[in-house]
């Protein structure tokens, strides 16, 4: 599981995180362009995380990720993410098996 994104959003009585995670690469799509699978996670800090299953390609992860930047997000690393949201590995690990079995 590799972690792409995260972004926590923190402002006013809103405490959200919205993020991607790598799930396979090199997919071969309908018109015949290689993309990956995500899934992308949001909720609530602490609450149950929501999926969704989205094939594409890097740029269109970078898209999504820079208008969550617009929208108040603010990108976390692992060091602040451990800090700010310590039970996010294991809310995510649940998450990432739930989103790939649902694939």
């Amino acid at each position: 599981m590799k972690i792409v994104h995260v972004g926590w959003c923190r402002e006013g009585n809103h405490d959200k995180v919205w993020g991607v995670i790598l799930l396979s690469t090199g997919l071969l799509n309908r018109f015949g362009f290689y993309g990956n699978k995500y899934a992308i996670f949001w909720g609530r800090r602490g609450g149950k995380l929501q999926t969704k299953i989205f094939e594409g390609s890097e740029y269109d992860v970078e898209n999504m990720f820079d208008k969550k930047l617009k929208k108040g997000y603010k990108k976390i690393n692992p060091d602040e993410l451990d800090r700010v949201y310590p039970e996010f590995r294991e809310d995510l690990e649940k998450t990432a098996v739930w989103a790939i079995l649902s694939a």
